[in-house]
């Protein structure tokens, strides 16, 4: 995949690159929804929480990520992405640490914290940089590549954890992830070449898919100043389908049960969920280069439409094909937030949009727990939650089918 230089040295480089990023992509997974749903009945047993106390402590928890992304966004431009790497790393394994021995709301809420900035945020975004800054008209299939270590891993740990779960108890399934993100995760970082991009270098601006992407310049407060409207509507698009999957995925366990779906087999769909979501990596991968970003939005947004309308029919057999359906999405929306940045903007101080991206992504799931959970308090049933964030698909949808993109990117 060598469609930047011609060099063998720089092919090597941007190989060795985008493995580092899919590892960073895999070992987001304990801070990411589809692992943090397989415990979250046990955990709630565990601590005396209700449903509806531990939403709130993971919302409130991934709003602190979010806020943090925009300034590790900033950090990496500057610093570089091996120390991040070593830092994130550190992070996440303290988080599974202490969420292993949390016993009431607060140690909940800091665990909870720890592994959405750590997990879900934090390493997303190294593994994008890590692409982004060595992959220029190819780049959306190097981060369909790069993705397919978070959708491996969602379709492997759920029902391993699971298993791991029943057989010991979810303490020391938490304390197994923290060990193996100490000996083979934060080892990794060490490997990681260079320091922060640079406006003219190479890794930057060789390949851009863009011949005159719109400036980016520092802002208030060192903030990126972006195109407001056109931002704006791509944010709402890119953060529609995370917020979506993240309320499916959280309350999986119980929403399937809802359609007679026991405990080992709910781990077991959101392994189809991984394996789809997948499939929706190396789709996206192949045709988004070729793909203008209004068509490549559309198709992911209405993708996930369809899982939410399906989600909605009460029984088993919908639930599985609503879980497949609602992975392509994902997938697709994961490659999209990897490129569609990057070729509307640049990639000199990507870091900076990268970070206000990942925070409104961030931002998007927070909210999505609540959504179920409020849900289920008032009717209790999934269905009226399941109703809300159908529209919000249907927005989602909208608003892209009203983007104007006349551009096509070759």
């Amino acid at each position: 995949m060598n469609d930047d230089g011609h060099q063998p040295a720089y092919r090597r480089h941007q190989l060795h690159s985008l493995g580092l990023a899919a590892a960073a992509f895999a070992a987001s997974a304990p801070g990411q929804s589809f692992l943090i749903s397989v415990f979250v009945d046990d955990f709630l047993a565990g601590t005396d929480l209700s449903r509806t106390t531990f939403s709130i402590l993971y919302a409130a928890g991934t709003v602190i990520s979010a806020s943090a992304m925009i300034l590790l966004g900033r950090v990496m431009d500057r610093r570089g992405l091996r120390p991040s790497w070593i830092i994130v790393a550190a992070a996440l394994a303290a988080a599974c640490g202490l969420a292993s021995v949390a016993t009431g709301a607060l140690t909940a809420f800091l665990a909870l914290a720890l592994l959405r900035t750590s997990g879900q945020g934090s390493f997303p975004l190294i593994g994008t940089l890590l692409v982004a800054r060595n992959f220029g008209r190819r780049r959306g299939q190097a981060v369909a590549l790069a993705n397919l270590g978070l959708t491996l891993s969602s379709m492997a740990l759920p029902p391993l954890t699971a298993l791991l779960i029943v057989h010991t108890d979810w303490r020391t399934a938490y304390q197994v992830l923290a060990v193996v993100l100490l000996i083979v995760v934060l080892p990794l970082g060490l490997l990681v070449r260079g320091g922060p991009a640079r406006a003219g270098s190479a890794a930057t601006n060789q390949g851009d898919t863009v011949a005159h992407p719109a400036p980016v310049r520092p802002g208030r407060r060192g903030l990126p100043a972006l195109p407001s409207g056109l931002a704006a509507r791509l944010l709402l698009i890119l953060a529609g389908p995370p917020l979506i999957s993240t309320a499916v995925t959280f309350h999986a366990v119980s929403i399937l049960a809802e359609r007679g779906v026991d405990f080992l087999a709910a781990g077991g769909t959101v392994g189809i969920l991984g394996a789809t979501s997948a499939l929706g990596v190396v789709l996206a991968g192949l045709i988004v280069d070729r793909l203008t970003t209004r068509a490549a939005l559309l198709g992911s947004s209405a993708t996930v439409l369809a899982a939410t309308c399906v989600l909605l029919v009460p029984s088993a057999v919908a639930a599985y094909v609503a879980f497949a359906c609602l992975g392509l999405g994902m997938g697709a929306t994961g490659v999209l937030n990897g490129t569609i940045w990057a070729r509307t903007f640049g990639t000199v101080n990507l870091g900076r949009v990268q970070g206000m991206a990942q925070s409104a992504t961030i931002t998007a799931a927070a909210i999505a727990p609540m959504i179920p959970a409020v849900s289920v308090a008032l009717s209790g049933s999934h269905t009226a939650g399941l109703l809300a964030l159908a529209l919000i698909a249907v927005i989602a949808s909208a608003v892209a089918w009203s983007l104007r993109d006349p551009t096509m990117v070759h």
